[in-house]
């Protein structure tokens, strides 16, 4: 009896692969990361993304331009909640300047 070399890769039903392609497309994950999730090879996301008409280069792209967009996002609204915290500081100096310098 001959044993074999090498194991037939497992299948996935539909709803699995479209289940990791949403995470891909709609999610924004990264296909590496999906697959290390999924416990599939990343090389298998990018053909299934293939399959359904989706040009993987383009949604990394669009990924990582939409993660960007989001950390700026983020960023600006820190960085407004830090300049009206030293506009309320400034406010209240001049207030109590102008308490002070009053006769």
């Amino acid at each position: 009896m001959k044993e074999r070399k090498h194991e037939a890769p497992p299948r996935y039903d539909a709803a699995f692969k479209e289940g990791a392609i949403r995470l891909v497309t709609e999610e924004g994950r990264p296909m590496r990361e999906v697959a290390e999730e999924l416990g599939v090879c990343s090389d298998t996301i990018r053909n299934w993304l293939k399959a359904s008409g989706i040009q993987p280069k383009e949604t990394e792209r669009q990924n990582r331009i939409e993660r960007r967009q989001r950390d700026l996002e983020a960023e600006i609204r820190s960085l407004r909640k830090q300049l009206a915290q030293k506009d309320e500081v400034i406010e209240i100096l001049k207030k109590s300047v102008g308490i002070l310098s009053k006769p």
